[in-house]
């Protein structure tokens, strides 16, 4: 599997501010502006991802394939086209050069670090953070975003096995509760339950 051999991959410091420019919000966006219609707005904090609502006000709309940080150095890809409030809460870093959704999760993810440097003694901003630096893959000198891609899409394959073996295991939970593990079973129930067992063999979780 690809994440067991992230090891042999070659990584590389890069200057923050080499590999983004950034933008702030350019009106004082409140909760009464929210009103569920037009684009997303994102704020400070974890909850919802950052998601405020949607507005239709007129503010600034930064485009879709960006990151955003926040004061607290929360680091966020975002797939859509949003607006974001002010009074420097929040910040969008626009990559200079193309990136795919999965090379997003990805380069956001190399941000976590700034979570544990900020808070509301230490607000996190772009003049803060332009000249520290990310680690990256690279191949041949160069980052390397099939790299990112395989990484993410293999996280997403596994994630998904994970949710199938769960739901297989309530499955068997509840037919073991009811009586019912031996019969009444069609046959899709049954090639879960076989599926499960099989899981179950290798250590449960992925297949």
């Amino acid at each position: 599997m690809l994440i067991n051999k992230h090891n042999s991959i070659k990584w590389q410091e890069f200057e923050i501010k080499k590999l983004f420019e950034s933008f702030n919000g350019n009106f004082d966006i409140k909760k009464e502006h929210i009103n569920g219609l037009g684009e997303y707005v994102i704020t400070a904090g974890l909850g919802e991802n950052g998601i405020l609502g949607k507005t239709d006000i007129k503010a600034k709309i930064f485009d879709e394939n960006t990151i955003t940080i926040d004061m607290f150095g929360n680091a966020f890809y975002r797939n859509f086209k949003y607006k974001m409030v002010t009074h420097a809460r929040v910040f969008c870093l626009k990559p200079l050069f193309e990136i795919t959704p999965k090379q997003g999760l990805f380069i956001a993810n190399s941000f976590h670090f700034l979570k544990y440097k900020f808070g509301y003694e230490n607000m996190c901003s772009w003049a803060k953070i332009k000249n520290e630096k990310i680690l990256l893959p690279t191949k041949n000198g160069e980052i390397d975003f099939d790299f990112m891609e395989n990484f993410i899409s293999e996280l997403e394959k596994e994630y998904v096995c994970e949710l199938e073996a769960e739901r297989v295991r309530e499955l068997e939970a509840y037919l073991k509760a009811t009586g019912l593990k031996d019969y009444e079973l069609t046959q899709n129930e049954k090639d879960a339950l076989a599926k499960f067992d099989e899981f179950s063999k290798w250590g449960g979780g992925r297949a």
